[in-house]
């Protein structure tokens, strides 16, 4: 070799060769291949990266030849690049493409001229989209029409200086991301000792890229007009489950799984984007964790058919079921069953019906508590009591309501066992007591069937029933005299006309005359089971109207008289009832009573 003619300027450190020796060329007002031929050099073989031609320009500047390298891409089979201490392929490494931060340029413009324009080595890498020093976007050239013409950094820079201008007056700033930071790391100090220590700088891009699109719902035609400042914000969101390890990939997998829209999840379309680039490049070795851990989650959580393969994985004994899967397994109707898991779940209707698949385990349970229930109509025929009966009985709390659609009321079997055995345990007979059959008793003292089976359930007759012939509970005898005249059977809530007349022992015509007048007050409720609506007289109302006013069936039920004899008195003595514009109500003033009691 001839003594070098030494390049006068400074190899910056992440400066690319091109382009330290484009600006050289500039400082001696010459092209790049000239400058090339004048120190030895072929242009075209240093902008390919080969060994002769690093070694020489490291001889020229009196440097190292893996000092140079490490500034250069070099290329290690096809496709795939050394860059700097990690791996690039051309799916993240723009080499040709003219990528720059325009605030630096303009910078070194100015305070030096154009020698001292530097590109530097991870512009060319499109998972970098901000200069860390000014914070501002990168700006990209257009493709020139050769493609060594591309490698003369400098000189693409002065053909387009209007618009690098431009850009360096209004530049798009945006805050540092993390992302970015963990890229720049891995060109300068290598891979860390993370779970994606083997993955190249483009397989961690499109991770990222993909990932965080499909956490966005974005879908494939949408990836194809990213902006920049876009494409930076997804990779930042998908980097931000990545960073965290294999637990935070499966975050965002059930994330994607959560946020579904469809009727059915189907992984697929969940996974949008980020599926659909695994698909194509799942048998890459690097990529063997995430394809792992991502196959793990669709078996586990999506319906899979046994034997199927995915990214050549076979799923394993299917563990989720379709909702018609599990509609042919159970026999339930799809509807019925999504009710029916959402009663056993603590959910509402609105929730339960957005179930779209069924554990093995879940759908077992499910047929187990189905077979602990018993509809209205064979619990009232066992029980021998009618299906309005057994409501009333649901809503005293007697017995458990289990209520599955909006029409059909169920009972736990064990409950209805429960009464039976506790019926079978009574007495044959009370001695030396008068009893008569239930229906009978609660006709003759105008007391409710339910009230008693009610306060018996809760344990308040002990020694006053026993047992006698006839089907389920009416086969239950009570000791006539328990209920004496003085006893009340408790308000129990908002009565219909009917019951309100045999609590307050009026005739029917007497409550709605009441009513009419403003006495009692009536609402209108909508039966649930039959979508109906029926008049009931409201327990408060009730109440009231019991504070200010007795009737003559209640007097007379108090003082132990018939009612007719007790009218015949109160007329006498000059008591008046209070005033129905419909019709005569025998009901009488409470303070009217007492006052008439002390004068008597």
């Amino acid at each position: 070799m001839t003594a070098p003619l030494l390049p006068s300027l400074p190899l910056k450190e992440g400066e690319t060769l091109t382009g330290y020796v484009s600006r050289s060329a500039k400082l001696y007002e010459t092209t790049v291949r000239d400058f090339c031929s004048d120190l030895g050099m072929r242009w075209p073989y240093l902008c390919s990266g080969h060994d002769d031609q690093i070694e020489r320009l490291a001889w020229l500047i009196g440097k190292r030849p893996e000092v140079l390298r490490a500034f250069t891409s070099g290329k290690v089979e096809i496709g795939r690049f050394r860059f700097g201490r990690t791996m690039a392929t051309f799916g993240t490494l723009r080499r040709t493409a003219v990528r720059f931060c325009p605030k630096c340029v303009v910078d070194a413009l100015a305070s030096t001229g154009l020698h001292g324009i530097c590109q530097m080595q991870e512009w060319a890498v499109t998972s970098l989209y901000s200069c860390p020093r000014h914070r501002c976007l990168l700006m990209t050239l257009p493709s020139s029409q050769h493609a060594h013409t591309a490698y003369d950094f400098v000189t693409r820079i002065t053909d387009h200086m209007d618009q690098v201008l431009q850009a360096s007056r209004s530049p798009r700033t945006i805050s540092p991301a993390p992302f970015e930071n963990y890229i720049r790391e891995r060109i300068w100090q290598g891979p860390k000792d993370d779970w994606l220590k083997d993955f190249d700088l483009t397989q961690i891009h499109r991770v990222c890229l993909n990932l965080g699109a499909a956490i966005e719902g974005l879908k494939m035609k949408a990836m194809m007009s990213l902006s920049s400042e876009r494409e930076r914000s997804l990779c930042q969101l998908g980097f931000k489950y990545v960073e965290v390890g294999p637990d935070g990939f499966k975050a965002a997998l059930e994330r994607m799984h959560q946020q579904s829209s469809t009727e059915r999840p189907y992984f697929s379309s969940d996974m949008g984007p980020f599926y659909q680039w695994l698909r194509e490049f799942y048998d890459e070795p690097a990529l063997t964790p995430l394809v792992d851990l991502t196959c793990s989650h669709i078996f586990k959580t999506y319906p899979t058919p046994t034997g199927r393969e995915i990214f050549d994985q076979v799923a394993p004994e299917q563990t989720l079921l379709t909702m018609n899967e599990a509609r042919k397994r159970s026999g339930f109707g799809v509807t019925f069953l999504k009710k029916l898991l959402g009663h056993m779940n603590g959910l509402d209707d609105a929730e339960a019906l957005l179930r779209t698949d069924v554990h093995v385990d879940e759908l077992a349970k499910a047929k187990a508590y189905w077979d602990k229930l018993i509809n209205l109509k064979d619990a009232a025929w066992m029980l021998g009591l009618s299906g309005p009966q057994i409501k009333s009985l649901q809503a005293l709390g007697a017995i458990d309501m289990v209520k599955i659609t909006s029409s059909l009321r169920y009972l736990l079997r064990s409950q209805v066992a429960e009464l039976l055995e506790k019926l079978d345990a009574l007495p044959p007979s009370l001695p030396d007591r008068s009893v008569v059959p239930l229906r009978e008793f609660c006709h003759l003292k105008q007391v409710s069937i339910v009230q008693i089976i009610d306060l018996w359930v809760q344990g308040k007759l002990e020694g006053k029933l026993c047992r006698g012939e006839g089907i389920g509970l009416q086969s239950l005898e009570v000791d006539w005299d328990f209920l004496s005249q003085k006893t009340l059977i408790e308000l129990i809530g908002d009565l219909t006309a009917e019951e309100t007349a045999r609590y307050l022992k009026v005739n029917v015509a007497g409550i709605r005359r009441l009513r009419d007048a403003g006495y009692l007050e009536a609402i209108s409720r909508r039966n649930p089971d039959t979508n109906h609506c029926k008049r009931y007289i409201t327990k408060q109302s009730i109440t009231a109207f019991e504070h200010e006013y007795v009737t003559l069936g209640q007097l007379a039920n108090e003082q132990g008289i018939r009612p007719i004899h007790l009218a015949q008195r109160l007329d006498r003595d000059g008591v008046t009832p209070i005033n129905c514009n419909a019709g005569p109500v025998r009901a009488y003033a409470i303070d009217v009573l007492d006052e008439m009691g002390k004068s008597g």
